[in-house]
Parts: C-alpha cells; structure tokens; sequence
C-alpha cells in the first residue's frame, strides 16, 4: 500500500517515484514491481502525447496551407481581375472578340468561387486545430487527475488500516502482562485459559532481584514488647552457614498491629524486616537469594558491656533480698 501511494504520489505530481529505504530493503520484488507500472503508465501517457502532437502538427499543417493557399487565390484573382477590366474596352473597338472576355470573367468567377470556399475552411480548421491543442492539454491533466483520484482511495485505506493496526497493537499489548520489576515468580495467582481478569486483580507475586528483601519473621508475645520499628536485624539464611558466610542487615519495617494465631493455636506477632542487601557474599560474586528459602531473624533489642552481663544476677538477687511474701 506504501508503495502505490508512492507511485500516485509522483503521477500526480509530475516527478520521479520516492521510495524509503527501509522499503527497498525489505521488499525490493515489490519495488521493482511498482517501478515497472510507473514507467509503463509514463510510457502510454508518452505515446498518448505524441499522438496527440501529431494530430495538432497536422491541423497546423492544414490550416498554414489554406492560408496560404487564400492568399495566392486572392492575388490570382485581383490579378485575373485586372485583366478583365483592361480588356472590356477593346470589345468594343474589335480588338478582340467577346468570347476572350466571357473566358476571362469565367476564370474570375471560378476563382472568386474557390477563394470563398477556402476563406470559410480557414475557421474550421482553426477550430481543428484548438480542439487538437486541448487534447494534448486534457491528456496530461486527466492522467494527474486520475492519479490524485486514485492517491485520496489510497490514502482513505492507509488510514483505515493505521485505525486497524492501532487496535490490534492494543489488543496484543492487553494479552502482554509486563512486570515493573526484574525478578523471579512466586505464585502465579491466574491460571484459567480464556478468564476474564478483572481490573486490579493480582495475576502473579513476583519477588525482586534487584531491590532488597523483606523477610517475615514471627515474634512472641512475650517478646514483643522489646521491639519497634527502625531496630536493627540480622537475617540468617538457612541455606548458608553463617559462620562462613554471614547475614544480612537490616531493619525493622512493621509490625502486626494485633497477634496472630497459626494452625497450630500458638500466637504470634508478624514482623517485617527490610534488609539491606538482597544477596549476601559479595557483589562481584553475590549468593542469591530465592523465594521460598527460611530464614532466622535475630532483632537487636540494646546493648549490654561485659561487666553489666556478669554483674545481672547479683543485681537480680539484690532486688529480691529481705522480701516477704
């Protein structure tokens, strides 16, 4: 379709077909092809042309030659005349006879006669020949005319099929679901072939590669009291062994507003701990970490010296001496 309004485009517009490269790289048989027709249409409208010039050439041809014809007929006649009117008066005085005089007004006659024929021919092949000019007007317009005719229905059908290719594009991009993150699936939440997916609906849980790591710990009830948010964390993989390869840091992020009960009837407050990294080793050789592996959080809750640690139980029984129940 590109290409048809390429080749209208330079019928119309009287120049030489302007093709993109991109095109003629990717479909030069078709190129090749609607080069073919656009010289072929130049070639029919060239040989229409010459037809055409030789027709006018010819009632030019015609009327040069009844004007010049007229002009040799009148000077004939005026001559002829002439003679005529010299010669009457000798009829007379017997130098001649009368039968020399009838011949002579009969060639006048004769050539008055012919004179007139071509004076009203001359009109007609002027005529001729404006009609012929106009042909060869009307053939290069009516060849522009028909290209920009058939450039608009081009033009109408690229335009619909733009419409068209708009909405399949949104269709295909509506069947595309695209994560806003590099990461690995966790859960995927939609599995019906041909559902309906409702606006807002979570299709898939995705755990991020290249952002940091919330980890879910559960706290006691007992111990909840020591812990807020902003305390710091050191999350344990289970999966490497910490003496050799460490934890991660964190931070306490939030914490359940109200205990929780699991399966088993225990309670538990829900702890979420944002880590600093999301891979432990180093970044030029990182560990990584994926969904589904246990960890174990060890909350920082303060900071004790070493003579505090051994003085605590003397401290303790001194709180508890000479007391009575």
């Amino acid at each position: 379709m590109l290409l048809h309004k390429a080749r209208l485009e330079a019928e119309a517009e009287g120049r030489d077909m302007q093709i993109p490269p991109e095109i003629t790289q990717k479909a030069p048989e078709l190129v090749d092809d609607e080069r073919a027709l656009f010289k072929a249409h130049l070639e029919q409208l060239e040989n229409n042309r010459k037809i055409l010039q030789a027709q006018r050439k010819q009632r030019r041809q015609e009327l040069d030659e009844a004007r010049a014809r007229r002009t040799h007929l009148q000077r004939s006649l005026d001559l002829l005349s002439r003679e005529l009117k010299m010669t009457e008066p000798l009829v007379e005085a017997g130098a001649i006879s009368e039968v020399d005089v009838l011949r002579l007004r009969r060639q006048v006659s004769d050539l008055q006669g012919e004179l007139d024929a071509v004076k009203l021919s001359i009109p007609r092949l002027e005529s001729l020949l404006d009609e012929a000019e106009k042909k060869l007007e009307e053939v290069e317009l009516s060849f522009r005319a028909k290209a920009r005719e058939q450039l608009a229905d081009v033009l109408s059908e690229l335009s619909q099929l733009q419409e068209s290719a708009v909405a399949l594009q949104d269709r295909v991009k509506r069947t595309e679901v695209r994560s806003p993150v590099r990461g690995t699936i966790k859960q995927v939440l939609v599995t019906t072939v041909g559902g309906v997916v409702q606006p807002g609906m979570d299709l898939v849980e995705i755990v991020p590669l290249d952002d940091t790591l919330l980890v879910e710990a559960k706290i006691s009830p007992r111990d909840i009291g020591f812990i807020g948010p902003g305390q710091e964390a050191v999350v344990k993989i289970t999966a490497y062994d910490f003496a050799i390869y460490g934890g991660l840091k964190g931070r306490v992020e939030q914490i359940s507003a109200d205990a929780i009960q699991d399966q088993d009837g225990k309670n538990f407050y829900l702890v979420r701990v944002r880590t600093e990294k999301n891979h432990l080793g180093t970044d030029e050789h990182p560990l990584p970490i994926i969904p589904g592996m246990q960890a174990k959080v060890d909350i920082l809750t303060g900071k004790k010296t070493v003579l505090q640690y051994l003085l605590k139980p003397v401290l303790r029984a001194k709180q508890k001496a000479l007391r009575e129940r």
